[in-house]
């Protein structure tokens, strides 16, 4: 590749800081500068080359520059000689794809010093479509891990759909695409809940007159009805992080809600962990990532707020500060859930002055920091770099999803043809698609 062309990269970069414009709702987050980055790939790669772009920008690490190249010049292979010395402003890293077969060679350059930094070989679906498009995904987490950070573009997002008469459980790529549905017709569902492993997902469905929790194999489809020790409704489910233990909260017919654990290996064992007046509700559990604590909602002194217990029951305490309207009343706390660095837990809290808000609470000490501010959002959960966050909000006017980079405070839609509620972002997917 001639010095001429690598210009036009830095051009091309130049222009594309300058001119680009992100979404973002109102709170102010680091301003800090990000590397500059172009996908270059060899012949027959088109999509392949669209889709890691697009998930690299998606990873709010780098200002990714899309060439629009119609003469076809910039194109690979590279060299270090072409490379050696032409940085052009901002230009870090030049990713480079060649097709072999039915395998993609992706090495990673750096800008500024000419050199081939990483190189590997994957195996991947040229096509981009359907689901085996999760193989080039795992391109793009390859070079968001060779640049020392966490790739989130081979997951995927489960979330309840309401489309006129169907209401279903459905899941996406975390890019927005291969919308898929996961639950059976005929039937109102809620409440998703992705195994560590990634091989199967729980939710609870309605029939027989109360909310029954079904554990589905995504690959095979498989269903099988989680245990309870009652007879109520089985809602919010959690799974441990070794994936061997399931906790559901059950809404007694009779009032109040406990938090159940249950043996998933042999879908047995249920038991009480938690234990309250008889009508207080005990809801929405997320486990500490070495599974040693438990952060849950309870009611139990009459506004809802998030306690913590170790995992086998013991030692319930109010540890994150409540917030409170202008009277000194508390203001009600939902659904908690904990960083998978196991640093920091996200939440909504109703607002004072009406509607409710996404907040972060660093472990350890200091006050709830709010994350969302327009419009009402509720309902998050962490992407596995503990850095990006999904959640329900009213931002165009009706219940779509929307990722949001708590470094940038950038957002994006997951735009889905019905309302959408209670998403849950998945681990990392592994070879299996």
């Amino acid at each position: 590749m001639s010095r001429r062309i690598l210009a036009t990269i830095a051009l091309l970069l130049t222009a594309q800081q300058l001119g680009a414009q992100r979404i973002v709702i109102g709170i102010t987050g680091s301003s800090k500068a990000q590397p500059g980055l172009v996908v270059l790939a060899g012949r027959g790669l088109d999509s392949v080359r669209m889709i890691v772009q697009r998930d690299l920008q998606n990873s709010d690490r780098y200002t990714v520059s899309p060439l629009v190249d119609s003469a076809g010049r910039l194109a690979a292979p590279l060299d270090s000689v072409a490379l050696s010395g032409i940085a052009g402003p901002g230009l870090s890293w030049v990713v480079e794809l060649q097709a072999s077969g039915n395998a993609v060679s992706v090495k990673l350059w750096d800008a500024t010093t000419g050199a081939m930094r990483y190189q590997a070989i994957s195996i991947v679906d040229l096509s981009g479509a359907g689901d085996t498009r999760i193989t080039i995904h795992r391109i793009s987490d390859q070079v968001v891990n060779w640049t020392g950070g966490i790739g989130i573009a081979a997951t995927r997002i489960a979330f309840k759909m309401k489309n006129g008469a169907e209401d279903a459980i459905w899941r996406v790529d975390a890019d927005g695409v291969n919308l898929a549905r996961v639950s059976r017709t005929g039937y109102y569902t809620q409440t998703p809940a992705w195994h560590p492993d990634g091989s199967a997902i729980s939710f609870s469905e309605y029939r027989d007159g109360r909310w029954h929790l079904i554990l589905q194999k995504l690959l095979t489809g498989t269903r099988t009805e989680v245990t309870s020790m009652g007879t109520g409704d089985a809602n919010g489910a959690t799974f441990s992080p070794d994936g061997r233990t399931m906790l559901v909260s059950y809404h007694a017919l009779t009032g109040g809600a406990v938090i159940e654990s249950v043996d998933v290996a042999r879908n047995c064992c249920a038991f009480e962990l938690t234990h309250d007046r008889r009508n207080a509700d005990n809801i929405s559990a997320s486990y500490q990532p070495n599974g040693r604590h438990i952060a849950y909602i309870s009611n139990r002194t009459g506004t809802p707020q998030i306690y913590v217990m170790d995992a086998d029951g013991t030692n319930n305490e109010a540890q994150v500060p409540p917030g409170f309207d202008d009277g000194g009343k508390f203001l009600a706390t939902y659904s908690p859930a904990w960083s998978p660095d196991g640093t920091k837990l996200i939440f909504t809290r109703d607002q004072a002055g009406g509607g409710r808000q996404v907040y972060k609470w660093s472990i350890g000490g200091g006050q709830p920091v709010q994350v969302t501010s327009r419009n009402r959002n509720e309902d998050a959960s962490w992407a596995p770099d503990s850095r990006h966050i999904v959640f329900k909000s009213w931002q165009t006017g009706r219940e779509q999803l929307w990722i949001l980079d708590l470094e940038s405070y950038t957002m994006r839609q997951i735009a889905s043809p019905g309302g959408a509620q209670s998403p849950a972002w998945s681990p990392v997917l592994g070879t299996n698609p």
